[in-house]
């Protein structure tokens, strides 16, 4: 199983924690782990194989140099390491063929293997959304898409990678953004939304990528049958994701409702 991981040594602990609760829920398989950095250092990387110990694991490392990004456009507010979801048809290996991303800030609590090798029908990736109702339509409007489209999280994605190199090149994503700048206000995200719309398979974001927001969305009646509770989560959910604002590492009394989550892996 082939994952990428991109960060700065800010993200070293929770990104080690996201590697135990992987080695703890998925015992017997190997995966072959990319890292994209630039300026991680021989401690990080201690840090990250001691949170991987006991695992058939191997990471490899993909330093990525800053000439990639010549004449390319940038968005000041966003570190580099945020585009490097974008660089993937360059900086990996030819032999990577399906890829799975992961933002650092994730929590895994269940086998990865059924998403992993899920068909994709064709789809470049394969994603699920946080947004819903009118927040979703206003992004949907606000990048030109289709009204029918969902406006998936970047933070987790299952890639045909080989699709994805043939579909679109380094050079056409530069281009996109310099030509959409100003509508790019949640950077690559946007990017991957508009230039995979036709190309992107909508999966259960409360199996692979539940939030704080979503879990509260489908907590509620009104979610019908899909409606969730912690339970249902501690014994379906896979992926859970502490994105946004607040992180169960950085404040003593976090107030979210998934912090067991992360409470029960963080001691590595």
């Amino acid at each position: 199983m082939n994952i990428l991981v991109s960060l700065d040594s800010n993200y070293i602990y929770p990104l080690c924690v996201m590697f135990r609760s992987l080695a703890k829920t998925n015992p017997r398989e190997h995966f072959d782990i990319y890292v994209a950095y630039s300026s991680l250092t021989e401690d990080d990387f201690k840090r990250m194989e001691s949170a991987l110990s006991g695992t058939d694991a191997v990471i490899h490392r993909v330093p990525v140099d800053d000439k990639i990004f010549e004449g390319a456009p940038v968005l000041g507010r966003l570190s580099k390491e945020t585009y490097y979801r974008l660089l993937i048809g360059d900086i990996l290996p030819e032999s990577v063929d399906r890829l799975l991303y992961l933002d650092p800030d994730i929590v895994i609590n269940g086998d990865l293997a059924d998403f992993y090798n899920l068909d994709m029908q064709g789809k470049t990736v394969a994603a699920g959304t946080h947004l819903f109702g009118f927040m979703e339509k206003i992004n949907l409007a606000r990048l030109g898409m289709n009204k029918s489209s969902r406006y998936i999280n970047a933070g987790v994605l299952l890639i045909d990678l080989n699709l994805w190199r043939k579909t679109v090149t380094l050079g056409q994503i530069f281009e996109f953004i310099t030509a959409n700048i100003k509508k790019l206000l949640l950077a690559d995200q946007d990017v991957i939304n508009v230039m995979f719309e036709n190309s992107m398979l909508y999966v259960d974001e409360r199996l692979y990528n539940l939030d704080e927001k979503t879990f509260s969305v489908y907590s509620y009646r009104s979610a019908g049958k899909k409606r969730i509770d912690l339970d249902w989560v501690r014994k379906n959910t896979v992926v859970i994701h502490f994105n946004g604002k607040h992180k169960p590492w950085r404040e003593k009394n976090y107030r979210g409702r998934l912090g067991e989550f992360f409470e029960k892996n963080k001691d590595f």
